[in-house]
């Protein structure tokens, strides 16, 4: 006997399973979106405490990729994917001369590979960054403790640690000045596009490359202020998108559509890492 027979079994026809489903569903929403909620707000009372313990290098290799394409567009009279990857294979043999371990050698090529997906998005063959990110990978594996490291967890940003991205993508930016850097890293500090994860994390490179040492703090601690705003208000809007489709579907669509929607929600919350 399963769960979802339990009620009909039990209390008769009376309950649905849909008004299971609903209950299990609404339970899992509050439980772990109301945790990551919970999660952000006590990052933000710790203010720069916090910071490092809420992002990671695939964070800060987004927002590293979206600093270092949008460069490219910038500076480049005539942007085209080619030319910008022309560029880039340029950038790393000039950082390959200064690198000497393959774990630098890694970091700028995940930087690249992000650089890359951006400007080209997720294509099933013949994909540009993923011929860096299998470099990156490769030069790991060197080191006997990074054997077992698959694509995904290069994908992923592992092994890295976000201030090492932080500090190679400064480098990289640096090495492709051609005076106008700092016009370009003045504006990506004041713009306010900020919609998305990639977008704060790009913010916090450029911040921490174009600001004073003395204004470097509390720039810092405004971005993470609003950062995690951000993520509290993504969080509830999240709840209120489950919970209105788990309304959505008990009240008033048939029970086929109604249980089909409520089956894929529930997967959605229950598969999600807290």
């Amino acid at each position: 006997m399963g769960l979802l027979d339990l009620p009909k079994n039990l209390l008769g026809r009376a309950v649905s399973k849909a008004s299971v489903f609903s209950a299990v569903s609404g339970f899992a929403t509050e439980r772990i979106l109301s945790g990551n909620r919970k999660r952000w707000q006590q990052a933000k009372a710790r203010n720069m405490e916090g910071l490092l313990d809420q992002v990671s290098a695939y964070d800060i290799g987004r927002g590293a990729g979206k600093l270092l394409a949008g460069w490219l567009r910038y500076a480049l009279p005539e942007f085209s994917l080619p030319h910008a990857e022309t560029n880039l294979q340029r950038l790393l043999s000039d950082m390959d001369q200064a690198d000497s371990l393959p774990e630098e050698k890694a970091l700028s090529r995940f930087i690249v590979s992000k650089a890359l997906f951006l400007q080209e998005g997720f294509r099933l063959s013949h994909c540009r960054y993923e011929a860096y990110q299998s470099e990156a990978l490769v030069l790991l594996r060197k080191n006997p403790q990074h054997k077992k490291l698959s694509r995904n967890d290069v994908f992923l940003g592992q092994p890295f640690a976000p201030e090492d991205v932080i500090g190679a993508t400064h480098r990289m930016l640096l090495m492709l000045d051609d005076g106008r850097l700092a016009n370009y890293i003045h504006a990506q500090c004041q713009s306010r596009r900020l919609r998305n994860d990639t977008d704060y994390m790009a913010r916090l490179i450029a911040l921490t490359l174009g600001c004073e040492d003395e204004a470097l703090a509390p720039a810092i601690s405004r971005w993470f202020d609003a950062y995690c705003d951000f993520k509290i208000e993504e969080t509830r809007q999240q709840e209120g998108l489950i919970n209105t489709s788990i309304s959505t579907a008990t009240g008033g669509l048939p029970a086929n559509v109604g249980l089909d929607l409520l089956g894929r929600v529930s997967k959605a919350v229950f598969t999600r890492k807290p």
